[in-house]
């Protein structure tokens, strides 16, 4: 059967239709594509005309030192680029220009219109990152970088500087007046040295167009001047730098001074920890101002609160307002308090109200030593009673001892005077009586508070907790202190570091870490270069520490590098004290005189002397006691010199002469210091004390000495006069009372 002429006519055209149909959908899409790509023109249009307007503002300031580089390429990356870098006195500025209609910030957060912008600022920090790895490289630290997000148009133009965290926003209007009033980071060698290392690790991010059609021609765009070729510095010698550095913090005022961090710790303030960690070394090397900065690094990389903690408080104050000062936009996160002090507040805010009263303890314990002072294991021991309070305070209760068993076996560390089983006993039975004493009066002491606040943490942990636990001068602390510590963070990443020298440990007892269930093995780092003290000032402190080595005969000669997990207020061993120093022209004056009148006026002329040369608000005069402190400050005030009671310093300068004892000096440092008689003298072996007694009483005098002596950067003067007999005191004999608190035995100067 043959087709109808319809049905054969029925297909024509057919593929022509197809053919056309497809056309006009290539043509929508075209269209769609044409308008898609003219949006995306003008944004990147209106993108480039903000960022020359920001970059032409910010360029400016290469009158005042800056140094820009404008669109540099991501490294790693073939597309991602950074808008701009700036580099100047002020640090280095990492800046990505946004040119939103409506943006605004609520609550801490960036917004674009109703839309979250977080995901921007969290890369501006993923930028961030690497600048901060290129400048590490040269010793910077990631304070020297800020992230900015730079907001132009006229509705945030002017924003004022607002915090995202690690980044801050600011209207276009404002940038270039904020960057010019930023603290001095850098010095101009420093920041030619610094841009030109940024301008190789960022180069020009030179961006060629995807041609839609093969003959399409390739636009020729022009590339954004790098750093004129007379500004393209070579680096400078590493060592040099380092040197011009160091003399630039040491000219500073010495608040300025106590926050200088060293380019070779750098890697240190940032190291990953799996846990627990711990950094020790000799006075001088730089432990708390590692902390300051460890601290900073992880309040402006991770989540939540850092608790930075000692046991004087007043340190606390002073690492509070050198920590404002150092980063403040962190300051809200981290929190300063003494160990003491935190206990007390945490026990408050549950409910539970501890009587801590010193002296009513104190009346309570004489009373109880009363009622056992004759029993024989404990009168036959030569010592003073004083010694069997601290065998309970730092002995029993600091380790948290809760049965005799536990007693019994215990090893005593650091506690010289060996007490057999019937000695323990009876000073069991001692501590139980005093204890129930306390409770019957409704009493408390420290060592109370944080074994409650410990008992308490453990019971039910703090909430919002910390991110990390700082610990400085951790060799102060009791083994039940640092319990409390190690069980607010645990063993978490990051998050429990400790930091001491047991060398300059004042108080009795002792303990290991692996004792308080801590571990830091592979995770311990001794610092062994001294940036503070010169030469002759080391030198003579040094002489002090080895004849306490020579007559500590639990010292042990392991290197902490080889043994993590050894004593927090243990001996540290000739081997841990091994030190490099980096300056050397300081000066040491020891100043004997016949009589104490004319020591005084020495001391005086002393302070008049060094008031020529520095200023007298960067100096102290340290003694053991509060008496002492007292007749020195009045003995200064009458020769009309402006002074301050070292106990209410708290990091703001002044120009007054700071005096005060040395166990609030700890953790601080001066540019001269002045130790008068009573620090440079023996301690006198006591009526009926033994002599281990007095020899453990003695290390721990020399502890204290050599902390005041190694407070000293520039220059030490040690003061001292002759006896009623005519013959020298012991600490005008020697480069300090070294020697003389050496020697061993009671005959050793000890009744002169």
């Amino acid at each position: 059967m043959s087709a109808t002429p319809h049905a054969a006519a029925a297909g024509a055209g057919d593929s022509q239709a197809r053919l056309a149909q497809h056309a006009r959908a290539m043509v929508a899409e075209y269209e769609r594509l044409l308008r898609e790509e003219q949006d995306r023109a003008a944004r990147h249009s209106a993108a480039a005309t903000t960022e020359r307007r920001v970059a032409t503002r910010l360029s400016a300031m290469s009158a005042w030192g800056w140094h820009l580089l404008a669109d540099r390429r991501w490294p790693g990356t073939r597309a991602a680029n950074v808008d701009l870098i700036q580099v100047g006195p002020g640090g280095v500025l990492v800046i990505d220009v946004k040119g939103w209609a409506e943006p605004r910030i609520e609550a801490g957060v960036l917004w674009r219109g109703e839309v979250d912008a977080t995901d921007d600022v969290d890369a501006l920090l993923a930028v961030t990152a690497p600048v901060e790895d290129a400048v590490a490289g040269l010793g910077l630290a990631p304070l020297h970088v800020q992230p900015v997000v730079v907001l132009a148009g006229r509705r945030a133009a002017d924003l004022p500087p607002t915090s995202l965290g690690r980044v801050l926003a600011m209207g276009e209007h404002r940038v270039v007046p904020w960057a010019s009033q930023r603290a001095r980071r850098l010095q101009p060698e420093r920041v030619a040295e610094v841009a030109a290392e940024l301008a190789r690790t960022f180069p020009p991010h030179d961006v060629a167009s995807n041609p839609v059609a093969p003959r399409t021609p390739r636009p020729v765009l022009a590339r954004v001047p790098d750093l004129p070729a007379d500004e393209q510095l070579e680096l400078f010698d590493r060592a040099t730098y380092e040197e011009g550095l160091l003399r630039a913090a040491l000219a500073a005022p010495v608040e300025e001074w106590m926050t200088f961090l060293h380019p070779d710790q750098m890697r240190i303030v940032r190291r990953a920890m799996s846990g627990p960690a711990r950094i020790s070394g000799p006075a001088g090397t730089g432990k708390s101002v590692v902390a300051l900065h460890r601290a900073a690094h992880l309040a402006s990389t991770r989540p939540g609160r850092v608790l930075v903690t000692t046991y004087v408080k007043s340190l606390v104050r002073v690492q509070e307002r050198l920590y404002r000062q150092l980063s403040p936009r962190t300051a809200d996160r981290v929190e300063f308090s003494s160990i003491h002090s935190w206990a007390g507040r945490l026990l408050r805010e549950r409910g539970h109200q501890l009587r801590v009263d010193p002296a009513a303890s104190r009346q309570a314990f004489d009373e109880v030593w009363a009622r056992h002072a004759q029993r024989p294991q404990l009168a036959d021991v030569p010592v003073p009673p004083s010694y069997w309070r601290e065998e309970v305070d730092a002995v029993i209760k600091g380790r948290g001892l809760t049965t005799f068993g536990e007693y019994a076996l215990l090893k005593r560390v650091g506690r010289r005077v060996p007490l057999f089983l019937e000695h323990r006993e009876a000073v069991w039975d001692l501590y139980v009586d005093y204890q129930h004493t306390l409770q019957a009066r409704g009493l408390h002491d420290f060592v109370d508070l944080l074994c409650e606040a410990l008992a308490e943490v453990r019971r039910s942990p703090v909430t919002p907790g910390y991110v990390a636990v700082i610990a400085d001068e951790v060799q102060d602390l009791s083994m039940v202190g640092v319990q409390l510590l190690h069980a607010l963070v645990g063993d978490a990443p990051d998050g429990l570091l400790l930091l001491g020298d047991s060398q300059q440990s004042v108080y009795p007892g002792g303990f290991t870490l692996l004792e308080a269930g801590i571990s830091v093995k592979g995770r311990s780092t001794v610092l062994r270069t001294n940036y503070r003290n010169t030469a002759e000032v080391l030198a003579a402190a040094a002489q002090l520490a080895e004849a306490d080595n020579d007559a500590d005969t639990d010292a042990t000669d392991e290197d902490p590098d080889e043994d993590d997990d050894d004593g927090v207020r243990e001996p540290a061993g000739a081997a841990g004290r091994r030190v490099s120093v980096l300056r050397a022209g300081g000066a040491v004056v020891r100043s004997v005189h016949a009589n104490r009148r004319e020591h005084d006026a020495a001391l005086v002329d002393a302070v008049r002397a060094s008031a020529v040369v520095v200023p007298l608000g960067d100096c102290a005069v340290l003694t053991l006691t509060n008496a002492e402190a007292q007749q020195v400050r009045a003995l200064l005030t009458a020769a009309g010199i402006p002074v301050a009671d070292l106990a209410d310093y708290d990091g703001e300068p002044s120009a007054a002469l700071k005096v005060g004892t040395v166990k609030r000096a700890k953790g601080l440092e001066f540019k001269h210091v002045f130790l008068p008689h009573p620090v440079t003298r023996p301690p006198q072996q006591r009526r009926g004390e033994g002599d281990a007694a007095y020899e453990e009483r003695r290390a721990l005098t020399r502890h204290e000495v050599y902390v005041a002596m190694t407070r000293a950067r520039d220059q030490l003067w040690m003061g001292s006069y002759r006896s009623r007999s005519g013959a020298a005191e012991p600490g005008g004999r020697s480069v300090t009372a070294g020697m003389a608190l050496a020697g061993g035995g009671r005959n050793a100067g000890a009744r002169r």
